[in-house]
């Protein structure tokens, strides 16, 4: 599977509602996995963003969180499931954040064009920083 973009994101955890940072990988057939590191390789959950999710705010339209200590809440992201479950992510930018909310509307490659392609060794050396190209 072809990597769209991948990079570190700030999660709040569903029951402690604490801040902790994973590796994300945007895959080009609009899942969003989250991991331990970079490596990629221990898997913690995923979203299968085109089927699953029901709606994505970003920035400032984020009313029920803030965001992790010394974070702008101009990179949080607020993706909301169809079970109902919510999904609090929070990236460095804005633009970061907009890189994972454009897959749920199918505009992904418009705003992050592929890079590589699965399954590396290493998710280190598959992708940059997650950032909207110039």
């Amino acid at each position: 599977m072809a990597l769209v973009r991948g990079g570190w994101l700030w999660r709040q955890s569903s029951i402690l509602r604490r801040w902790k940072r994973n590796w994300f990988a945007l895959w080009l057939d609009g899942t969003l996995g989250y991991y331990r590191d970079e490596t990629a390789q221990d898997e913690e959950d995923r979203v299968l963003i085109h089927f699953n999710v029901r709606d994505i705010k970003v920035g400032q339209e984020c009313h029920d969180v803030q965001p992790p200590e010394g974070r702008s809440r101009d990179g949080l992201l607020t993706v909301t499931l169809k079970e109902g479950s919510k999904l609090h992510l929070c990236a460095e930018t804005r633009d970061d954040a907009m890189c994972v909310s454009t897959a749920h509307t199918r505009t992904t490659t418009r705003w992050c064009p592929p890079m590589h392609t699965r399954p590396p060794t290493s998710a280190a050396t598959m992708g940059r920083p997650m950032q909207v190209p110039a």
